[in-house]
């Protein structure tokens, strides 16, 4: 609800600025269940709770303006320049939201945060004072990749693998967060006080970035912004290849809507007070989110209008407005059919 109302409380900043008449501001999809009137705006709450929209005086009518009878407030009327930007004000607040949630977790970490990566692997989560591994150079951070040449999957493996070494020096084959600088490195276990062969690390399926100069703890927060989008793209490709390839199954468990989101929430604030940083995170991946597909040129979303506003600017002339209502409108369609779907498949998967 914050990250919808946020949102669209954008396009209702913008469009106040440069005059538009907003007639409608909406949380969720009609029909409505309740509206009242503040002013010239309607203040709408509606059936569908997965999304929320500005209603804007001439945004979705057809035929042109007179020039000689133009009303001053109709979104129609305006340059096309205030026009973009009343379209991309939505996705600018989320984006800055997105960024502020991420430095207070970063800063509430001690400027340390878990790292976007498109498959789980092996990470040194940490290393512990005194033991094989900080001797030998291991840094937090670092992706195991094999041992003795060995290729390393998963954590019981890596466990595994030393246990059953012993005390006999090992080559650990590390790469940094990124997947780059790969090295060797000959590290010998010690036992512990449970008789296990131990090196001194804490492994982790998933990677966390410790930001260390003041200029990557300055910009920690947009960077790492950055470094999700990289990783929501490779997702995106990851699903729009199973949709096509028929791998219907592994789309369905990679997608969520208003339920499966619901159903994290839960699961990330069972544990109390505690959760809160992880929450905040979860709260600016989903805003992140937002403002990402929000932006993509699909119709019915900002990135289709901004889409036609562009031509616009650069053509010099704006498409026919039947033909982008028409587009719109059956983006708007499927974009619906693709909510309800992916709804059934979130309560499907709640089911035993």
């Amino acid at each position: 609800m914050v990250l919808v109302l946020i949102h669209e409380f954008g396009h209702f900043l913008m469009a106040k600025k440069f005059g538009i008449k907003v007639e409608e501001f909406g949380f969720g999809i009609p029909p409505r269940i309740w509206g009242k009137k503040f002013g010239e705006t309607l203040y709408s709450i509606n059936w569908l709770p997965i999304g929320g929209f500005v209603r804007l005086q001439g945004e979705d009518e057809e035929g042109t303006l007179d020039k000689n009878k133009k009303d001053s407030r109709d979104f129609r009327a305006k340059p096309v320049s205030q026009r973009i930007i009343v379209v991309v004000a939505g996705v600018i607040m989320n984006l800055v939201l997105a960024w502020a949630l991420f430095y207070t977790v970063i800063i509430a970490q001690n400027f340390k945060i878990i790292y976007p990566v498109s498959e789980p692997a092996v990470y040194i989560l940490q290393v512990e004072k005194d033991f094989p591994a900080q001797l030998a150079g291991i840094k937090a951070g670092e992706k195991l990749l094999a041992i003795d040449n060995q290729q390393i999957s998963d954590i019981d493996q890596a466990r595994n693998f030393i246990q059953t070494k012993d005390e006999k020096p090992l080559t650990l084959t590390l790469v940094d967060i990124d997947g780059k600088n790969k090295r060797e490195i000959s590290v010998t276990p010690k036992k512990g006080e449970d008789g296990r062969a131990l090196i001194g690390v804490v492994f982790s399926p998933i990677p966390f970035k410790q930001y260390h100069t003041p200029i990557e703890k300055i910009f920690s927060g947009i960077t790492y912004s950055y470094d999700l989008t990289k990783i929501t793209f490779v997702g995106f490709a990851k699903l729009v290849g199973d949709l096509t390839t028929g791998n219907f199954g592994q789309a369905s468990q990679s997608v969520a809507g208003p339920v499966g989101l619901a159903t994290v929430t839960n699961s990330i604030l069972s544990t109390g007070w505690e959760a809160i940083v992880p929450y905040i995170w979860f709260v600016g991946v989903i805003s992140l989110t937002l403002a990402i597909f929000n932006v993509l040129p699909i119709p019915a979303l900002d990135g289709g209008r901004l889409l036609f506003l562009v031509i616009e600017a650069v053509a010099r002339k704006k498409v026919k407005e039947d033909v982008e209502k028409m587009v719109h409108q059956v983006g708007f369609i499927i974009l619906i059919a693709l909510a309800i779907l992916v709804t059934f498949s979130d309560i499907r998967k709640l089911l035993p």
